[in-house]
């Protein structure tokens, strides 16, 4: 067939407008100045400040007198050192459940003390009448209660590192232990377990040698408000038994 009588398989050029030129140069300028306007906020964000707002040394003034005034009703109180009986558990399981910051230098001094200078840091102490007391000044930002034994494994299982040399080091081997905390009878995690939650004559040297937890905020959040005590349906205070289902859901 000649190629005249051929037929072309070649399509026409799709025809575009100057319309459809528009809308896209359109939204291309409204993406770059999208992407813009979100570079300059986080840069924003970012930058540190070299000044404070006059309202922020106020505020962080009336939470100090607040947490001072709160401390000087709690010493005054009669049963500011109460005794522990011998029918309650010997073990406290303590976490900081709030305030990044405190502005009070007092709370934070007895924070630091007790090992719970960061937020979630959770603690094991003797329940004894000092550390009661010292808990009852910074009662506001920690929750308390009795652990289980199986609370206490899976913290050190979990979340268990100790202090060597001035670094911290994961608990990983027996050997480890042994090495460092053979001398008080330790070889293997279930003997710091052990020693822990029956508050033994080794309770002190292997607290000495173990770091705070550092545990995460609870997996579906705080259900109550945080700044209110447990008792009158809040969250801080002394939680008693109920202390172990709050630590499993922060693990």
């Amino acid at each position: 067939m000649s190629d005249k009588y051929a037929v072309s398989n070649k399509l026409p050029a799709k025809q575009v407008n100057v319309m459809t030129h528009r809308k896209r140069r359109l939204r291309e300028e409204q993406s770059h100045h999208r992407v813009k306007r979100l570079n300059r906020s986080f840069k924003l964000r970012s930058k540190k400040r070299d000044y404070k707002k006059p309202e922020y040394f106020i505020t962080e003034f009336l939470k100090a007198e607040r947490d001072a005034k709160r401390m000087r009703r709690v010493v005054m109180k009669n049963n500011f050192f109460q005794s522990v009986d011998d029918n309650e558990p010997k073990l406290l399981v303590v976490m900081r459940h709030r305030a990044h910051k405190i502005a009070s230098k007092e709370c934070s001094l007895i924070l630091n003390s007790l090992g719970l200078s960061r937020l979630h840091n959770t603690v094991l102490l003797k329940n004894n009448s000092e550390s009661l007391a010292l808990l009852k000044l910074v009662e506001p930002y920690v929750v308390f209660g009795y652990p289980t034994i199986q609370t206490v494994r899976d913290l050190i299982f979990k979340h268990g590192f100790l202090r060597i040399n001035g670094k911290r080091t994961a608990i990983n081997s027996n050997k480890l232990i042994e090495e460092h905390l053979g001398q008080y009878g330790c070889i293997c995690i279930e003997d710091i377990v052990h020693d822990l939650f029956t508050v033994s004559d080794n309770f002190k040297n292997v607290r000495s040698l173990l770091l705070p937890f550092s545990l995460k905020a609870p997996r579906d959040g705080w259900s109550k408000k945080i700044g209110v005590s447990y008792s009158r349906g809040g969250e801080y205070g002394n939680r008693k038994q109920e202390i172990n289902a709050l630590i499993e859901r922060c693990l």
